[in-house]
């Protein structure tokens, strides 16, 4: 599961003109409120992630490494497409138990994939990924137009991203597979402008913020992991 993707959640184009408009039973909020909400959901899953990786990190290790893979992959998908479906169709209360259940098992892969990463990669990660993932939203809300016409293009480049490096690491054994973690880097990068772009144009709702939530910590897990990646491997050489 090490670099493991993750899904970029209600990116489709339909999901995106449903949360344009105010539905039935919706309550509209404030954009402060709107931007605190999203904030502390960002918040919730980190410090969920950073809680199970410093005080569980190895009996994480030891309770995956001693299960059948198979089996971890399994139950690692069915709480993710959970938390997926709740976030999609549920209200406020659904959506934050949705965004648990996937930030949760997210956590056990960071485990897996942070174990024998030296601490001074991870803290350089840490601020490369906050660095970018700032310039993105900002960039987000100054070309909003721009990065919500990416939608589909950031979809099937994350496609290309993803199957080529599964080509790569089953008949090549993994050479040139940085390559694919640097064109993962990029493309998580301008999923994280595109889905504040969505922000910016969506409904002022509090389930809207939550779900948007769920996609912006998916591709901020995912750049981080990228990032983890570069640098440990560069380190190593």
């Amino acid at each position: 599961m090490k670099g493991g993707y993750g899904m970029a959640l209600g990116n489709s184009q339909m999901v995106l003109a449903e949360r344009r408009t105010l539905r039935e039973g919706d309550v509209e909020i404030s954009e402060r409120a709107f931007n605190l909400i999203i904030g502390g959901m960002l918040l919730w899953g980190f410090l969920l992630n950073f809680a199970t990786v410093a005080l569980f990190g190895e009996q994480v290790v030891r309770l995956v490494y001693g299960m059948n893979p198979l089996i971890f992959l399994l139950l690692y998908l069915v709480l993710v497409f959970a938390g997926n479906f709740m976030v999609v169709k549920g209200g406020a209360a659904l959506s934050f138990l949705g965004y648990t259940l996937i930030a949760a098992p997210i956590g056990m892969v960071l485990c897996i994939s942070l174990q024998g990463v030296p601490v001074s990669v991870i803290k350089s990660a840490v601020l490369i990924t906050a660095i970018v993932s700032l310039s993105f939203m900002i960039a987000g809300t100054l070309w909003t137009g721009f990065f919500l016409s990416l939608g589909r293009v950031l979809f099937f480049s994350l496609l290309f991203t993803v199957i080529g490096g599964l080509i790569n690491l089953l008949l090549f054994r993994g050479r040139g597979f940085m390559l694919y973690e640097w064109l993962g880097a990029g493309v998580f990068s301008l999923y994280i402008g595109y889905d504040w772009a969505r922000a910016n144009t969506c409904a002022r709702t509090a389930d809207n913020a939550i779900d948007l939530s769920a996609s912006l910590y998916l591709d901020i897990i995912n750049l981080f992991l990228r990032v983890v990646s570069i640098l440990n491997n560069s380190k190593r050489k």
